[in-house]
């Protein structure tokens, strides 16, 4: 018997890689032309968000198998991760995925409470957790973790409006937790003061950005770049940074206010690290962070799992109290990965970004013209450039060649160890066990 996390074996004999078809997402703050353009398709006019790469039940990708798509599923079973596109044009909500403890008694107390799984009402969708990783294939705006508190009071004081300085002073008295406190505030705020706070907030940013902070303003996705966390310890360039986070936060506040006017996520994003990373960077989302993203296009890997529990910046259902329930509301640096080189070769190199969970494992490789091993992946995308996927099953039968070209992916069904050969690009996905 197949279980969620233990990936059947191909019922055939020997292993096969077989060409796959992903199930795009044409969610609202997608871009029309990203996806399009890296899987060499006509662009429509709409928005495609993301194209999912899995075994989820919701968009399950079709392996192409003697000629005839079959769902994934029929020959792996339910992988453990969904391998995903993903490309933003507007931000996407504020959100916190739970930790597996968490997810288990929270979908327990739903199932108590008589929603069914197809409620909007309903927080939790499955008992699983959900850590993500996200790796930039273009420069990638991100909000994750929260920022330095005198960081966030010192642009909060520039923005000043009574009711904005109100609704963060708790974050002053209390550095270490004050963010859910600031968060409870602006999310429970009654409606007319809401939308009154964020049309000041929204008008003070425009003024700044046409003023002395407007030219240090970024344009989206823009710098600054991962390593600009740092604070600074000089007077001149503490007001440098100062002046810089002022810049991107009305920026920010201008992106936001566009997409989801008159949305009261858009104050509680300024609690929130605003980073963007450069292509090949990657940021990864553990339990209890508070993130959003804001644009770009990237490679997303997630445990299997739907389970978002969302704060703002969105039309759907918000439960701020089990939101504020399993908050980590804890100062921290973006959790940003630099990759890491894996192996190298006469064929290319192998790197990776070392995450702390065991549902998955994303490898990239960049194929120079020979022979590159790159091990027993489940799934394999191709960005750019064509290269041969060849192997040997572990039971000594060769595996019969596939061709990917950029866009293109494909699915190990079975076990085999695979090399690629050509020049290009292929991230490559597996269980991190």
């Amino acid at each position: 018997m197949t279980t969620r996390n233990e990936p059947a074996r191909a019922t055939a004999s020997g292993a096969r890689v077989l060409p796959l078809h992903g199930q795009a997402q044409s969610y609202a703050w997608g871009s029309p032309t990203a996806i399009p353009n890296l899987l060499g398709a006509a662009a429509t006019g709409e928005p495609v968000a993301e194209l999912w790469l899995g075994t989820h039940p919701v968009a399950t990708a079709l392996a192409e198998d003697d000629g005839i798509r079959r769902p994934a599923t029929d020959l792996v079973g339910q992988l453990p991760f969904l391998l995903k596109v993903l490309a933003a044009e507007k931000a996407l909500s504020l959100q916190v995925h739970p930790d597996l403890a968490q997810a288990r008694a929270g979908f327990d107390a739903d199932d108590a409470a008589g929603l069914g799984l197809g409620d909007p009402r309903r927080r939790y969708r499955d008992r699983n957790h959900k850590p993500e990783l996200i790796v930039a294939l273009s420069p990638f705006r991100a909000l994750a973790g929260m920022r330095d508190p005198g960081r966030t009071l010192a642009i909060v004081a520039r923005l000043g409006s009574p009711a904005l300085t109100a609704a963060f002073r708790p974050l002053a008295d209390d550095p270490s937790g004050g963010a859910a406190q600031v968060l409870r505030s602006l999310l429970t705020m009654p409606r007319e003061p809401a939308r009154d706070l964020v049309r000041g907030l929204v008008a003070t940013a425009r003024r700044l950005a046409a003023g002395p902070y407007g030219a240090a303003a970024p344009t989206a996705p823009g710098p600054p770049s991962a390593e600009t966390d740092d604070t600074a310890t000089d007077g001149a360039a503490v007001d440098g940074a100062e002046a810089d986070d002022v810049a991107r936060a009305a920026d920010l506040i201008g992106l936001l206010a566009a997409a989801h006017p008159g949305d009261v996520g858009i104050a509680a994003a300024l609690l929130l690290n605003d980073v963007t990373l450069r292509p090949g960077e990657g940021l990864f989302q553990p339990a209890r962070l508070l993130h959003a993203y804001v644009s770009g296009l990237g490679i997303e890997i997630m445990a299997a799992s739907d389970n978002v529990l969302r704060g703002g910046l969105t039309p759907k259902h918000i439960d701020v109290d089990e939101l504020l329930r399993i908050l980590d509301p804890t100062p921290s640096a973006a959790p940003i990965l630099m990759p890491r080189t894996l192996a190298v070769s006469s064929g290319g190199l192998l790197r990776g970004w070392d995450v702390p969970v065991g549902d998955f494992a994303l490898t990239e490789a960049i194929c120079t013209g020979g022979a590159l091993d790159v091990g027993r992946p489940m799934l394999l995308l191709a960005i750019e450039g064509a290269v041969r996927v060849t192997g040997t099953a572990d039971d000594g039968t060769t595996v019969a060649p596939v061709e990917l070209r950029g866009g293109r992916s494909a699915l190990l069904a079975g076990s085999a160890a695979l090399t690629l050969t050509g020049t290009g690009r292929v991230f490559l996905a597996a269980s991190g066990r």
